[in-house]
């Protein structure tokens, strides 16, 4: 044992102490770690944030009693929108002073008092939120805390009203509720695994070819102590302190760039998604396993990679032809992965799982290895077989043959994540037409319908009164709405209107008060259960106390009509009954409504709108048809592809680190004869040109085999999942753009330091 540290020391001490060089491939080294490092930390925070989030939503679920005893609270939820974004909040009224208090509030808000989320805060202060500000009359008295919000940019409110009734079905009388497991889709849960595999794996390939920077160097070392009598195995230990120094100097540098960004992160908002700092926080068993993991991926890393050096004599070490690759098992994992993902054909098909997630994961992974562990044989051979061309083409070709394999790997990772991509791009676009199963509602920005509660037939035509004065308003028509049951499994609908009102929802032959009609989709099938002119049906209320039975109504004389042919938002089937002929149909209060139509071309006129009607309060709801609501499965689905696609939008900045990282080490490794080179004459924009050749060759045969390998993962995802294999080449040809303008980045970065490699002190020798 006294060995093993004495050679790890050894090691550490060489690493260390071979001057200024040294240094520089240390923080090189290092750099390269700590950008994995920070991006797997940052990976494994992920389950954090999903429990925090979960356990802040459990922890303010209201509980409610119908019998309270005691100070209780009562709330009435409200929501409404501005330029958009969702505005969600309730009105709340203490009966006493141990009435509940709100998570994240500091007391109960009094009559004409408000608690804001800072994010709602802010924008109310900001100019852009000038318009939004006449819905909030309330006096600020303090903002919701951490404990009351999902993320920082929730906005979220907390508005005291004195008028709340006492309504035992909202009475709270604590608040607390079990945490709810979330039962995913088949198809959003292939979309995870898939995801989670190809943004996390190149981190890792990015990581082990980092400790192979500088390998020249590193080799003649390490061959010299073979030379001088060093056993091959005491040469292995003292590569592995080398490669431990490396990896800890990463983790380092990893951790502390994670817990700086860390301290930013509640001020960015990547793709809508953001997260407070305190969630932001590794798993303990993700901590450890990733300390853990990179050292020994580096040591493993590092001593495979000199396994041949190390034995051969130190003259020959960089001047003899590396031994051929073979091809056989460099396809093994590709082959292993494809027939592990066959087995799963149809397995996550329909409603429920029906495979394992654990084969699948397996399988994406070995397709993937098989990336990384495939280019090196394709790069060697291609560029084997090239001759001629320009000067810097010749260099940047000469410099492939010689050493291909570290490029080969480095583009490697920016391949993985290319293939990882192209994957996720087309199972996305498929689970698209999967969880859109529906279509749309088409957008009509001219219509607005606000609903009203305990809001009598009266009040509801003060309130439409109030709007027509709004600018921007060109009709207003109030309505109620009834439900109605005419069997134990058959119910209708009725709404009561003017002849105005109905002409907006149907096309009237000619219409008084007094009429009815009945509006449905098309011609009424016999089967189709249909109301009869006589028949007794019975009026539901949510007003009847329990136990009361329910009032009972006479089906006037209707005729049957259609509806608009534009009308694609406020279709509705059932009975439309004029005044004159509901006088003896009961409605509730809660059943009124105002259907507006507005000026399209106006400004911000469902602002507008839900300005006028702010003094209302959690008394109107408006449904502005201009801002198509969606459903919460397809909600789930975008914040999936959201969070997917900032995680692609990472791994690749992660990418180009990594490449600049291997270019400035290949122009520091070449100083020598870059500087010779230029001056015996060669141009500088000659050696440039050659540095950009020398990436975008092997990043050329990169896109290559990523189309290939990433196409042929995503028709084994889509054969999973039931689906028709269609590739999506749109996303193919931006994620290589992407990666094409990445090379010309990283290429124009190391400019300067060609320049410094290539002045006269790149002469000087030791």
């Amino acid at each position: 044992m006294r060995l093993w540290f004495s050679d790890l020391a050894l090691g550490v001490r060489l690493a260390l102490g071979g001057g200024r060089t040294s240094w520089v491939r240390l923080a090189l080294t290092g750099a390269g770690i700590g950008i994995g490092v920070a991006v797997l930390l940052a990976a494994s925070s992920a389950t954090t944030v999903l429990s925090e989030r979960a356990e802040r939503q459990a922890a303010a679920e209201p509980v409610l009693s119908e019998t309270p005893s005691g100070d209780v609270l009562y709330a009435m939820f409200w929501d409404s929108d501005y330029r958009g974004q969702s505005i969600v909040g309730r009105f709340v009224r203490g009966t006493g002073p141990d009435a509940p208090v709100p998570p994240g509030l500091s007391r109960v808000p009094g009559d004409g008092e408000v608690f804001l989320s800072p994010a709602l805060a802010e924008l109310l202060a900001s100019p852009e939120g000038g318009l939004l500000r006449e819905r909030f009359p309330q006096r600020v008295i303090g903002t919701i805390g951490q404990a009351g919000l999902n993320a920082p940019n929730d906005l979220v409110f907390y508005a005291g009203d004195a008028t709340l009734a006492e309504d035992g079905l909202n009475a709270i009388t604590s608040y607390g509720g079990q945490v709810s497991e979330r039962v995913l889709e088949p198809v959003l849960l292939l979309l995870i695994m898939v995801g989670s595999v190809a943004l996390l794996f190149p981190v890792l390939v990015f990581v082990g070819v980092s400790t192979r920077l500088a390998g020249a160097e590193r080799d003649r070392r390490l061959a010299a102590l073979r030379l001088v009598g060093a056993g091959a195995q005491r040469v292995r230990r003292i590569a592995a302190g080398e490669a431990l120094l490396g990896a800890s100097v990463g983790l380092v540098v990893g951790a502390a760039l994670f817990f700086g960004a860390r301290l930013f992160v509640e001020e960015i908002a990547l793709l809508g998604i953001s997260v407070f700092v305190s969630d932001l926080t590794p798993s303990l068993t993700s901590a450890v396993l990733i300390v853990v993991l990179v050292p020994v991926l580096a040591v493993v890393t590092s001593v495979v990679a000199m396994r041949r050096t190390v034995v051969e004599p130190l003259g020959v070490v960089r001047r003899t032809k590396p031994v051929r690759r073979v091809l056989w098992w460099r396809v093994v994992p590709i082959v292993l992965g494809a027939l592990a993902l066959l087995t799963q054909a149809g397995a996550f098909g329909g409603e429920q799982v029906q495979g394992s997630d654990k084969i699948v994961i397996g399988g994406i992974i070995l397709l993937l290895l098989g990336i990384p562990v495939l280019l090196p044989w394709v790069v060697e051979r291609s560029v084997g077989r090239l001759r001629g061309g320009a000067p810097s083409w010749q260099l940047a070709i000469r410099r492939l043959q010689l050493e291909s394999g570290t490029a080969a790997r480095v583009v490697g990772g920016v391949a993985v994540v290319l293939a990882g991509g192209i994957a996720l791009q087309s199972v996305m676009a498929s689970a698209e037409t999967r969880i859109v199963d529906r279509p749309t509602p088409e957008a009509d920005k001219g219509r607005i319908v606000v609903g009203l509660q305990d809001s009598s037939p009266q009040e509801a035509e003060q309130i439409a009164a109030l709007l027509a004065r709004t600018a921007g308003v060109r009709e207003v028509h109030p309505m109620r709405g009834v439900t109605l049951r005419a069997g134990d499994d058959e119910y209708h609908m009725a709404t009561v209107g003017t002849c105005d009102a109905f002409r907006t929802l149907a096309v009237l032959p000619n219409c008084q008060d007094g009429n009815v009609f009945y509006l449905a989709a098309g011609p009424r099938r016999s089967d189709d259960a249909k109301l009869e002119a006589g028949q007794q049906i019975s009026v539901l209320l949510n007003s009847a106390e329990e136990g009361q039975g329910h009032p009972q109504w006479t089906v006037p004389a209707f005729t049957d009509v259609p509806p608009p042919d534009d009308d694609t938002s406020l279709f509705r089937t059932g009975l439309l009954v004029t005044p004159a002929a509901a006088r003896d149909l009961p409605v509730d209060l809660d059943s009124s409504s105002v259907h507006v139509k507005v000026d399209p071309d106006r400004p911000d006129i469902a602002e507008h709108v839900r300005n006028a009607l702010a003094p209302l309060t959690w008394r109107a709801h408006t449904a502005y048809f201009g801002e198509v609501d969606v459903a919460d499965r397809v909600k789930e689905f975008q914040s999936i592809r959201q969070a997917l696609l900032a995680g692609s939008l990472i791994t690749l900045l992660l990418a180009g680190a990594s490449l600049l990282v291997l270019a400035l080490e290949q122009v520091r490794e070449r100083r020598r004869p870059l500087a010779v080179l230029a001056a015996s004459g060669v141009p500088r924009g000659a050696l440039g040109r050659s540095l950009l050749w020398q990436n975008a060759v092997p990043l050329l045969l990169a896109l290559v085999v990523a189309v290939g390998v990433g196409g042929g993962l995503a028709a084994l995802l889509l054969r999973i999942i039931s689906q028709p294999i269609v590739l999506d080449w749109a996303g193919i040809g931006v994620l290589s753009g992407a990666a094409a303008l990445m090379v010309v980045v990283v290429t124009l970065l190391s400019l300067p330091s060609l320049r410094r490699a290539t002045g006269a002190l790149g002469l000087r020798s030791e």
